[in-house]
């Protein structure tokens, strides 16, 4: 006779199978949160064995060349004339010829397809939601410094909802983390970073949400927080959000700052109005031995749905669908963004 579950039973195995859907998706977000380069040394083609050169070298042989005194020049061997098809490496000029069975070449084939949908679903990852806003945080113990000095009014919201989803979707993989905001005086959310749990993600997201951002700084204000954040030496870097332009008058003291700074400093901009601010903030993080990204709010609307759009694993937030881009002034087609509406 078989005995039925109590309820009690299947709740507590309800709630053991929910807990082990969100370690697993909070091991998968750990694995994306790595840096492009890291990731290619995991995914790439050449770590795969997918190049060109590596699959010829699995699929046939370089044509043999060798040099004849009496020519004075390079010969070709012609022992494989019309046995084998050819192929030509444009890199280096090689001739391969080649004898794999179709079968090879076909399993050759797959895996390549499958690099491509890994690439592409690599590019929609980080060219989406919080990474599309903020980039890709990489450490595990971080300060970010609020600089709304540039910021319109009517862009304080907007601002709200990136900053948040950066700390739901990121921050919250990550183990340590501070806010500075540049005031008059710095203000700190915390004295130092705190360990990252539930808790002091929401106490953070409140306080957001709470403080009354001040739009007109003086000039000075962002190099105090700067200062104020390097002083933390449990951190592994400092990431500098920007909303609009940086005055130009501050602009050698931020560089100055920045390098005396014991960690890296990323730059952030987000909706800069001009190209001086961009081509500066790359400058500060590449000096600063830090990252650069930039976001920049498309203005077009499109028609969004009037409710929350849900698939398997995700809900698609009001906050996201806000916060759709374009390219930032002066960038070219080497930038990607989701083009959608505000």
């Amino acid at each position: 006779m078989e005995l039925q579950d109590s309820p009690s039973t299947i709740s507590e195995q309800q709630l053991h199978k929910q807990e082990g859907l969100r370690n697993t998706q909070a091991d998968l977000a750990k694995q994306s949160l790595i840096s492009s380069g890291e990731w290619l040394q995991l995914h790439g083609l050449k770590s795969n064995k997918l190049t060109l050169k590596q699959i010829l070298s699995q699929i046939g042989f370089p044509h043999c060349e060798d040099y004849v005194t009496s020519l004075g020049r390079l010969v070709s061997s012609r022992y494989a004339d019309g046995l084998f098809p050819r192929i030509y490496r444009t890199e280096d000029g090689r001739v391969y010829n080649l004898t794999a069975r179709s079968e090879l070449i076909y399993q050759y084939v797959e895996h390549l397809t499958q690099a491509v949908e890994s690439y592409k679903q690599r590019m929609d990852w980080l060219t989406s939601r919080s990474r599309q806003v903020f980039g890709v945080i990489v450490e595990q113990s971080i300060t970010i410094v609020l600089d709304f000095g540039g910021m319109l009014e009517e862009e304080l919201d907007l601002c709200r909802d990136a900053l948040i989803m950066v700390l739901e979707e990121q921050v919250a993989h990550i183990a340590k983390f501070n806010i500075i905001w540049a005031s008059q005086e710095p203000v700190k959310w915390q004295e130092n970073a705190v360990p990252v749990t539930a808790q002091s993600v929401a106490a953070a997201i409140s306080w957001l949400e709470k403080s009354r951002f001040e739009l007109a700084l003086r000039q000075a204000s962002c190099l105090d927080a700067l200062l104020e954040a390097g002083k933390d030496k449990t951190i592994e870097s400092t990431y500098y959000f920007v909303v609009g332009d940086v005055p130009e008058g501050s602009k050698e003291l931020l560089l100055q700052s920045a390098l005396e700074l014991p960690q890296p400093v990323c730059t952030v901009s987000f909706n800069a109005r001009g190209e001086g601010t961009i081509a500066f903030l790359k400058d500060l993080s590449a000096k600063a031995h830090g990252r650069f990204h930039a976001f920049a709010e498309r203005t077009e609307c499109v028609e969004f749905p009037t409710s929350p759009v849900k698939d398997e694993d995700s809900v698609i937030t009001w906050n996201s669908r806000k916060l759709k881009g374009k390219l930032p002034p002066g960038q070219g087609r080497g930038w990607k963004h989701r083009a959608a509406c505000p």
